[in-house]
């Protein structure tokens, strides 16, 4: 999923499902969005590594990798 969106260096695509009242407003599509690096920290384990998915912390929603 990556490798099919060109991101700069330091940017990380994330997507997530819909949430129902978006369903019901008719904005059912799958939802990609752009984080970077500097930014959300939370993203990535001890290691290094990054997380399957992550709350971001300005909406409040979970993104997947």
């Amino acid at each position: 999923m990556f490798n099919a969106y060109k991101c700069n260096a330091g940017e990380i695509v994330y997507r997530r499902q819909p949430t129902m009242s978006e369903i019901r407003f008719g904005h059912g599509a799958i939802h990609y969005r752009t984080f970077t690096i500097d930014e959300t920290p939370e993203m990535f384990l001890a290691d290094g590594s990054r997380k399957r998915f992550f709350k971001a912390k300005d909406d409040g929603l979970f993104y997947r990798r």
